[in-house]
């Protein structure tokens, strides 16, 4: 009789030291390549969560540039700036749930700008979506920004 309790411990254990299930999407990005300083701008970044719910999706600049330090931000497109993060906070997003976030800007300074845009969750552990053995899935793309 007192085996049976010792095991349930044990199975609980187990369930509780099992790797979580790992965050995935679909995502795509468009963003605007070429503008004059102080001219409008655009990030348009669409999710559809293909895993488990992820809290405080966090849209995380892998780069040197960060969109959101190289414009004048007009729109959040429902986000809030991380900048510890050097991420767009972008709230929970639910197992399924496809969202559009729509990012709008004036550049800020001329010049050659890269970006790399990963997602990840913005709470312990803080595992990225789409990771992979040599990182995360990105979103780069080049921004040329000439002056007015």
């Amino acid at each position: 009789m007192k085996k049976i309790p010792g095991l349930v411990v044990i199975a609980v254990m187990a369930v509780a030291c099992s790797s979580p299930a790992p965050l995935t999407a679909t995502v795509t990005a468009a963003a605007s390549t070429a503008e004059t300083v102080g001219g409008a701008a655009q990030l348009v970044v669409n999710v559809t969560n293909t895993g488990p719910g992820i809290p405080h999706l966090g849209l995380v600049f892998r780069t040197h540039d960060v969109w959101f330090q190289t414009h004048q931000m007009t729109s959040l497109g429902g986000c809030t700036i991380s900048v510890s993060m050097s991420a767009f906070d972008c709230g929970d997003l639910a197992a399924g749930q496809a969202q559009s976030y729509s990012f709008s800007g004036a550049a800020t300074s001329a010049g050659s700008f890269h970006y790399e845009l990963a997602m990840r969750d913005l709470v312990q552990p803080f595992d990225y979506v789409n990771e992979h053995s040599d990182g995360p899935d990105v979103q780069a793309w080049d921004e040329q920004v000439t002056a007015a």
